[in-house]
């Protein structure tokens, strides 16, 4: 029997689509020290504290571009409005929820939000993981070149690498019997979707500058690119929420490998960290609180 979507039924269910993003706000947020945020932040400059917040923030928007430029033609259009709030609705979720719902959720959003087939909404997500993989690789070699590489980056790089290749050769199979694969049939759309998604690594990397400034600390151009792709591999280990844990090691480690004292790599770490985390979660957070809130009004009226 299909269940019909009634009024109250709709209503109650994106109460409870906020309620259940409520409590993963909270789990998250129960992850961070704010104790030690408060006494770190202390003696950190305020102004590039906000630079890196902001800068982290922009992903959002870039996110959305990505993903409007990965659509497949014939797609009903679909707002920028629209894509920043399916791009800061899932950036959050994949901050809060075990690794593979998160990424779901861009199907889902896609489909329910976005106005998007499913087969075209499956076919943002592949291309969406493909392009981060490309920019990652990309990265990674160029650091390689850069800087010395401890061991163990070496030995996950090789590892990304290899399953960057393997997907690119599959997508690329599967475009042949797939049309929504296919970016588009010139090279001028595939190059900007790609811009965009190395603008997301870059702003994420003039954040981790501007994390250093604040503590007026320099590791240079080479010593940044390696602590962004440390926190990059730190952050594909499925950890939840917010690849508590993992992120801040991965940082802790690069700056330690750079010279710097434990206390300045840990400092530098934990803030970085925060300074993600915060829009990361929380831009995505308030479109949900701002929805739900909306139509609850209307359904009151």
């Amino acid at each position: 029997m299909k269940l019909e979507w009634t009024p109250g039924r709709r209503r109650a269910a994106v109460v409870g689509a906020w309620l259940l993003a409520t409590v993963l706000v909270a789990v998250c947020a129960r992850s961070i020290d704010w104790p030690h945020v408060a006494e770190v932040f202390a003696t950190a400059r305020p102004s590039w504290i906000v630079a890196a917040i902001l800068l982290n923030a922009a992903i959002v928007p870039l996110t959305a571009a990505y993903w409007l430029a990965l659509r497949p033609h014939g797609e009903p259009p679909v707002p920028f409005r629209r894509a920043f709030e399916i791009a800061a609705t899932a950036i959050a979720l994949m901050n809060t929820v075990p690794f593979g719902a998160g990424h779901a959720s861009i199907v889902v959003l896609w489909v329910r939000r976005g106005n998007t087939s499913q087969r075209a909404a499956l076919s943002i997500l592949a291309l969406d993981q493909l392009g981060e993989g490309i920019a990652k690789v990309g990265l990674f070699l160029i650091v390689a070149l850069v800087t010395p590489m401890p061991a163990w980056m070496r030995a996950a790089v090789t590892t990304v690498t290899l399953l960057v290749g393997i997907l690119f050769v599959a997508l690329a199979v599967a475009s042949r019997w797939a049309s929504e694969l296919r970016i588009d049939r010139t090279w001028m759309r595939a190059l900007a979707g790609l811009a965009l998604v190395i603008g997301t690594k870059l702003a994420e990397g003039l954040a981790i500058v501007a994390v250093q400034r604040a503590f007026g600390i320099d590791v240079g151009a080479s010593g940044t690119m390696s602590v962004l792709a440390a926190v990059i591999l730190g952050s594909m280990i499925p950890i939840t929420p917010g690849n508590a844990g993992t992120y801040d090691a991965a940082a802790f480690v690069a700056y330690r490998h750079l010279g710097l004292t434990p206390e300045q790599s840990l400092s530098l770490a934990f803030v970085q960290h925060v300074c993600f985390v915060l829009p990361s979660v929380g831009i995505g957070y308030l479109f949900v609180s701002a929805q739900t809130f909306a139509r609850n009004a209307i359904a009151s009226r």
